[in-house]
């Protein structure tokens, strides 16, 4: 056979096993279509044609969000979240996940990260600050709760001899005896307490509320003994100890529950004065609030506002004095 024959054989006949033989043709034939099914599967986008072009700016669009999600998590946190952060499953370094509830304030950060105080995240409902640290001193204690800064402030009303309305308690201020009490230190509320002398027959048909100058409203206690339905005095309570004036009864956050004052106490014994006890933690019962902690970050200067209501016909009561007490910082 001619050299020139044998060769241009070699150059055309398929290599062993059945596939081209390399040789820029067969090369350049069969990439023109798997080079679509590469770039869809791999993600890389054509780079002719205005559909790439569109393709090519959702990319860039994609990216920039998750990149700003990461920087914006990383700004807050101060930690870049690993890539399954947020995908509901606790995976390589990550200490939780609670996915869509995952949130800085939460018990599960944006970083996928267990909150702790010292991590300079306040957490609702748990931390009242959180400055970064664990060191006390500086308005932030190690238990991540304000730590009193400055004087307390305090405003003194005795031997009001106040009528509190008898049977008449509805759950509105219009319905009660109410006494102003103004707070001209200008800053923020860190914590709150208040002393009360009253003169009351029986302590189980009275209601105690304090508003703050924002409009926000705690309710001391609220028929103590008894269970209640609504908000309104409808309902009853069979606690029948009394209120001395002599004798106040202190309100703040670390006292024993309000909703037992005086359940040790037989008729024509006093709270406090036969009982030794005289420092109550807020029992709402059926009125709004929950304790001192609803007053906390809110301004303390202006005109905050305690009340008294009696729910009950016949016992006849007074208001003597008041005693509010504010931790300003």
């Amino acid at each position: 056979m001619h050299p020139r024959i044998l060769v241009a054989l070699l150059l055309v006949s398929p290599a062993c096993g059945g596939d081209p033989v390399d040789n820029g043709l067969g090369v350049g034939m069969a990439t023109d279509t798997p080079a679509t099914s590469t770039s869809t599967s791999t993600g890389e986008l054509p780079t002719t044609g205005s559909a790439s072009e569109g393709a090519s700016t959702t990319t860039d669009a994609g990216t920039a969000s998750t990149t700003g999600a990461i920087e914006a998590m990383t700004s807050t946190t101060g930690h870049v979240p690993p890539d399954t952060c947020g995908n509901g499953i606790v995976e390589g370094e990550e200490e939780c996940d609670l996915g869509a509830a995952n949130a800085d304030e939460a018990a599960c950060t944006l970083a996928c990260e267990l909150a702790a105080c010292g991590d300079g995240l306040v957490r609702d409902d748990v931390e009242q600050c959180d400055d970064g640290n664990l060191a006390p001193g500086d308005g932030c204690d190690p238990d991540c709760q304000f730590e009193a800064q400055g004087e307390d402030t305090e405003v003194v009303h005795e031997g009001l001899g106040l009528m509190i309305p008898s049977d008449l308690y509805d759950g509105g201020q219009s319905s009660m005896a109410c006494v102003d009490l103004p707070i001209a230190r200008v800053g923020v509320v860190h914590d709150v307490r208040m002393k009360i002398g009253a003169e009351h027959p029986h302590v189980g048909d009275l209601v105690f509320k304090l508003w703050s100058p924002a409009g926000t409203v705690l309710t001391l206690m609220s028929l103590p003994g008894g269970a209640e339905a609504a908000d309104d005095g409808m309902s009853d309570s069979p606690e029948n100890s009394d209120m001395d004036a002599v004798w106040p009864v202190v309100f703040r956050n670390d006292g024993t529950d309000a909703e037992l004052i005086g359940h040790t106490l037989g008729i024509d014994e006093a709270v406090c004065r036969d009982d030794g006890v005289c420092e109550y933690a807020p029992s709402p019962g059926a009125g709004p609030g929950e304790d001192f902690g609803e007053f906390t970050g809110e301004p303390s200067q202006g005109t905050w506002r305690f009340c008294a209501g009696d729910s009950a016909f016949a016992d006849k009561g007074t208001l003597e004095s008041v005693t509010l007490t504010v931790v300003v910082g």
